[in-house]
């Protein structure tokens, strides 16, 4: 008799059921047994052996991870929470021996029944070698609910191969494989924030202002409208600003309401002679409050602060330090967190650099908003914006200049409380309203045909394009072979597209199929817009989107992967009216995996934190639902970004000429994230449209051919961009910041 070892998975069954059979030479069963055992036996037993023999047990329960033969492996690679679904949405790999078949997977419940509706999402599987061993893989999608029970998922195979399994454990709606390479995800993970404000806290607790003296800095008034502010509240907020290291300030603090007693009492203790204290009569509203504040300012540069937030110590230096080295600069933001009640730092947000699409879908921006005193003398903050006059005056400012300075650096401490928005978005409603107006009306100052209407998101707000008359698009779409991928291709754009002045021009490059010169005669019949071409040169990516630009006729290129499917109507008409902006050169969609999660919502080029790390561009937001927002929303609204992906790129025409189209220097890979940093170097924008959809068939999990030839290349490619773009990877992103990687 040989001793065996249990794996089993943590579920909520009352008894696990053993049968053990013994197999003849004819593989028939000639005897066979069954035993039961309690699940709680089974608990205890594990914790005791743990307690006695912690190594050989440890190593005993993740055996069917190392071990190969005759197992199915289920790897997990990522796992988010769909929040409007919920459910976790899990993928991974199913790893099984090659001659096993395609392999199932199955979904227990927590009492080990399994769950009939439970539809996984498998990709085709692929032939892989596994240390010199032929395996299987099959990526997979299994969409499991959220709703805190303990599942179990199973893969299964043919013959006598063992099944593979993981389980989901009770209370752990989120798998410690979460936001692995997942770049951008919804937040920083909650552990990781306290501590590094704490130490951040820690670092400057003994400074000396003597060390931070900026010469030539200007003077910064801040001004601070008071309404019945909590006398606690207020002490730290002025706090804040006497312990700033920078000195030369002037705190201008507007009290309207002159009845609060307890209120005035703390006023008049304050005794430093650099805070003013203006008392109104009567509460005139926060716009006409502040701006009372603002004309008894004499500070080169004036800063708006909330009466019951807090600064970090340091932000008036940097704010300095950035003026004296950069005086052109007109306007200065930080990055933020919110301040609980309790005490603890929590929620960064950490902003992009001055992004005008972003804005015009929400006051990204927010605190500590500090402008050029003259500007801020003439823009005044409105009354009848009242509730959101902070976004009004921020997208009047964003009309006059966009030197904009961001320090990314948490610097600015909201405090959450009942009635502010920091904790309670439904606060203020009138101030969603209030919002709207204030970019509709930014909009038609800036006399472009767009509109502004509300999202499903409090504060944050769509704003479409129209298409000024009907411009020519050409579609560009590179095919060898692939009939049925390019078909589909073809016919959800002419069947689905709404916007209907565009031509397709497929560039065919070394097919060997017959069936696809069939194809292209059939569908040049089928549509009178579609031309093929022919480019009969060795393969580079590149060139051949060039060759195809050049026999385009449109006054806008769009480059289109063959494996993309069209699946709403108004994407064109979204991407094109941002590129015919004069500021736009190029404009990127919102592609989705075929299981319904994010494969682009942008590309962020990470930096490296040494020379020995790789870095560079990455897809932020990846493996997503597609109905979730990421990280402060960004996932599901349009903004500017650094790069977009090229297997669905809106380009002016105009721009590519002057570029010089895509560069035959990156024959696969990195051509489009070159092209966009080349067009951003030539001071235009690249947006990510959230608005424009499509599905994207590429496999969201490469397996094991990333290896050999298809590896030294991509290797190259990358070397190369390093060497053309090493700002980018010694520098943050400008739109995502040096933390991109802890979100």
């Amino acid at each position: 008799m040989r001793n065996c070892v249990l794996a089993t998975p943590m579920l909520n069954t009352s008894k696990i059921i053993f049968t053990f059979e013994a197999i003849g030479a004819g593989r028939d069963v000639i005897d066979s047994k069954v035993k039961r055992v309690r699940r709680t036996l089974t608990k205890w037993l594990s914790r005791l052996n743990y307690k006695l023999n912690y190594g050989e047990v440890s190593h005993l329960r993740d055996i069917d991870r190392f071990t190969y033969s005759d197992q199915i492996h289920i790897k997990p690679m990522y796992c988010s929470v769909a929040e409007k679904r919920h459910q976790l949405v899990v993928k991974g790999i199913i790893c099984t021996p090659s001659e096993t078949g395609r392999p199932q997977l199955q979904l227990l419940a927590s009492d080990g029944n399994q769950v009939d509706e439970f539809s996984p999402y498998l990709l085709p599987t692929q032939q892989v070698v596994y240390d010199g061993v032929p395996r299987a893989e099959t990526s997979f999608t299994a969409r499991i609910p959220d709703d805190g029970n303990a599942y179990c998922l199973v893969a299964k195979g043919g013959g006598d191969v063992r099944s593979g399994f993981m389980s989901l454990y009770k209370g752990r709606t989120t798998p410690a494989f979460t936001n692995h390479f997942m770049f951008y995800y919804r937040a920083v993970r909650a552990w990781i924030w306290p501590n590094l404000a704490r130490d951040h806290a820690r670092k400057y607790e003994l400074a000396n202002p003597r060390d931070y003296v900026v010469a030539n800095g200007p003077k910064i008034s801040i001004v601070v409208p008071l309404y019945n502010t909590p006398v606690a509240f207020l002490r730290e907020m002025v706090q804040s600003v006497l312990d700033q290291l920078y000195t030369d300030w002037e705190l201008v603090l507007v009290n309207s309401t002159p009845d609060n007693q307890q209120l005035c009492h703390e006023l008049d203790s304050i005794s430093d002679d650099r805070v003013k204290i203006l008392t109104l009569s009567e509460n005139l509203g926060i716009s006409e409050n502040t701006n009372a504040g603002i004309q008894a300012c004499t500070g080169e540069y004036i800063a708006f602060f909330d009466h019951d937030d807090v600064l970090d110590k340091l932000v008036l230096f940097r704010y300095a330090k950035e003026i004296s080295e950069h005086p052109e600069i007109d306007a200065l933001y930080c990055d933020e967190d919110i301040l609980s009640e309790n005490g603890e730092y929590s929620a960064p947000h950490f902003k992009s650099d001055f992004n005008l699409d972003l804005l015009r879908a929400h006051n990204y921006v927010t605190h500590l908003l500090t402008v050029r005193a003259d500007y801020v003398r003439d823009l005044m903050l409105r009354k009848e914006y009242d509730g959101a006059q902070d976004y009004d005056f921020v997208l009047r400012l964003a009309e006059r200049t966009d030197r904009f300075a961001h320090i990314p650096e948490v610097l600015y401490h909201w405090r959450a409380s009942a009635t502010s928005t920091a904790s309670n978005s439904q606060s203020k409603p009138y101030a969603q309203l209030a919002g709207l107006r204030a970019l509709d009306e930014h909009l038609s100052r800036c006399s472009l045909s767009a509109r502004a209407a509300e999202s499903d998101v409090m504060f944050f707000y769509k704003t479409s394009y129209r298409v000024e008359g009907s411009p020519l698009v050409s579609i560009i779409i590179p095919n060898k072979d692939s009939v049925e991928v390019l078909s589909r291709c073809v016919d959800s754009l002419e069947q689905i597209t709404s916007y209907k002045y565009f031509e397709v021009v497929i560039v065919e490059n070394n097919s060997v199929c017959t069936d696809t010169f069939k194809f292209y005669d059939e569908v040049q019949t089928r549509y009178d817009n579609v031309r093929v071409i022919t480019w009969s040169d060795e393969f580079n990516y590149s060139n051949i989107n060039n060759y195809g630009a050049e026999h385009a006729r449109g006054d806008y290129l769009l480059l289109l992967n063959n494996d993309t499917e069209i699946i709403e109507p108004n994407w064109l008409d979204s991407m094109l009216g941002f590129c015919q902006r004069k500021d736009v050169a190029v404009v990127g969609a919102k592609l989705l995996y075929p299981d319904d999660t994010i494969q682009h919502a942008g590309v962020a080029m990470l930096s490296c934190k040494t020379l020995a790390e790789v870095g560079g561009p990455v897809h932020v937001f990846c493996h997503l639902d597609k109905d979730d927002c990421g990280y402060m929303n960004r996932a599901a609204f349009s903004q500017d970004v650094s790069v977009v992906t090229g297997a669905c790129l809106l380009t002016k025409r105009s721009v590519f000429d002057q570029l010089g189209g895509l560069s035959g220097r990156y024959a696969v890979a990195y051509n489009d994230v070159d092209y966009c940093l080349r067009a951003r170097e030539a001071g235009y924008l690249v947006v990510y449209d959230a608005d424009a959809v499509l599905y994207h068939y590429e496999s969201f999990s490469r397996g094991s051919d990333e290896v050999g030839e298809r590896a030294v290349r991509f290797v190259t490619e990358q070397g190369k961009l390093r060497e053309d773009w090493p700002e980018y990877f010694t520098g943050a992103d400008p739109y995502y910041g040096k933390y991109l990687n802890l979100v």
